[in-house]
């Protein structure tokens, strides 16, 4: 592994080497001081920043273009760690909650739709979190995350319009929202939330992060495929790298998925670069060669939970 975290960190983006010397080294943070102030001034991160437009937005507002609009950019912030004092990320991410309500009480950014959006609402949790909104700034967020929750301890933005069963894209949103805000530290309804997130959490046990309840059998091969930086999809790195971060103990169910993510390592040790289609304002790294953050998110996972494996 010590090839592939001198690879990690040669000539890397201060967000990557922050994160690499945190994760793998096992650096204490109050060492990375001035890592971390480095990561809104230079590399992916300052490239960011510096396309945000004078009315607090990127790209054409909220949620246009896809991953170029002011959520997905936020949210993309939030996976490189950007400083959660940032002014200008709050200003935003509180334009985001001034969108309009839909008719179930979620912030819904479609004109033409009635109902919010439950995946959408749960990565805007994420970012409420992050950048350190306040707890009045949130609240009906929490409210309707908390509201539209499944009775099988999952969530499905389908659930307006049939859909009895919990989506694991939904779940794993709502999952890391209702986390971050935790970690936050803000308050309000923290039983509750505590509740829903150990549902959710068991939820995902329950499938194995990857398998139908019913048949055993695989839901998707995509789940496979890992893509950062994350938008919407799932996947069982995406999920387990959540896990990790939210502090969560070695589950035997999660064992399968383990294994899937060390089968995915290359001979050198490293796991390649994926991205979700759709026009970005640039790729820091091309699909399929050699990826640095999929490697990091990778062995921190593998580390963190083969130590814990009985």
């Amino acid at each position: 592994m010590n090839e592939t975290i001198d690879w990690l960190l040669r000539d890397s983006d201060p967000a990557l080497e922050y994160q690499v010397r945190r994760d793998l080294l096992s650096e204490p943070v109050s060492h990375l001081e001035k890592i971390r102030k480095r990561i809104p001034e230079s590399g992916w991160v300052r490239s960011l920043l510096d396309r945000r437009k004078a009315n607090g937005h990127w790209g054409e507002g909220a949620y246009n273009p896809k991953w170029t609009c002011t959520h997905y950019v936020l949210y993309e912030l939030c996976q490189l760690e950007a400083p959660g004092d940032l002014e200008t990320c709050r200003e935003s991410a509180r334009l985001l909650l001034s969108c309009p309500e839909g008719l179930d009480g979620g912030i819904n950014y479609a004109r033409t739709v009635e109902y919010s959006d439950v995946c959408v609402n749960g990565m805007l949790l994420t970012i409420a979190g992050h950048f350190g909104l306040e707890r009045g700034e949130a609240e009906r967020l929490i409210d309707y995350l908390l509201r539209v929750g499944m009775a099988d301890g999952g969530w499905n933005c389908e659930y307006l319009r049939g859909g009895t069963h919990s989506s694991l894209h939904t779940t794993i949103a709502v999952v890391e929202g209702l986390g971050t805000w935790l970690h936050a530290g803000k308050g309000y309804r923290e039983d509750e939330i505590l509740v829903a997130l150990a549902g959710g959490v068991e939820f995902i046990l329950r499938h194995s992060l990857y398998k139908s309840e019913r048949t055993g059998e695989t839901i998707r091969d995509e789940f496979f495929r890992f893509f950062f930086p994350v938008r919407w999809k799932y996947d069982i790195l995406r999920c387990l790298d959540l896990f990790r971060k939210l502090g969560l103990p070695f589950d035997g169910r999660m064992g399968e998925a383990l294994a899937k993510v060390a089968e995915a390592a290359s001979k050198s040790g490293r796991w390649k670069a994926s991205s979700q289609p759709g026009k970005t304002y640039f790729m820091t790294e091309k699909n399929g060669a050699e990826g640095r953050w999929n490697s990091l998110r990778a062995l921190r996972v593998l580390e963190r939970y083969s130590r814990s494996a009985p």
